[in-house]
């Protein structure tokens, strides 16, 4: 997912707690070696599966382009919507105005979860 400040896309992933039997949401860096650095965890937000880790949904739902994340809460009474704390020098429009966006975000909501793509390159060279 578009998370941080930067083009780059972060791992949106999960850490999985045998014994709780549960996924803790959680944001990853990668920094060119070959370990992630975490950039953000919250041990209140619940992943919805154990085999891949999914939020109820991530997508550019304030419109800033970076995305945002929609998690339980531990009892599924509630959703929490995340978003980065993280500022940029980057401006560009929402990702939701591209049409083959908008579609991925559908098809993550209704089948299968897989982050949505956008239609042209975003990210470094």
């Amino acid at each position: 997912m578009w998370w941080d400040g930067d083009a780059n896309r972060e791992l949106l992933d999960h850490r999985w707690s045998g014994s709780a039997g549960v996924g803790y949401a959680q944001v990853l860096k990668y920094t060119g070696s070959t370990d992630l650095t975490r950039v953000w965890l919250d041990q209140d937000a619940k992943s919805n599966n154990w085999t891949k880790g999914s939020p109820a949904l991530s997508a550019d739902l304030l419109g800033d382009w970076r995305e945002e994340m929609l998690w339980r809460n531990a009892d599924s009474t509630a959703l929490r919507l995340y978003s980065t704390p993280s500022p940029t020098e980057f401006r560009l429009p929402t990702l939701m105005s591209d049409p083959v966006y908008r579609l991925g975000v559908a098809w993550q909501n209704t089948g299968y979860n897989q982050p949505p793509q956008v239609s042209y390159y975003l990210g470094t060279r």
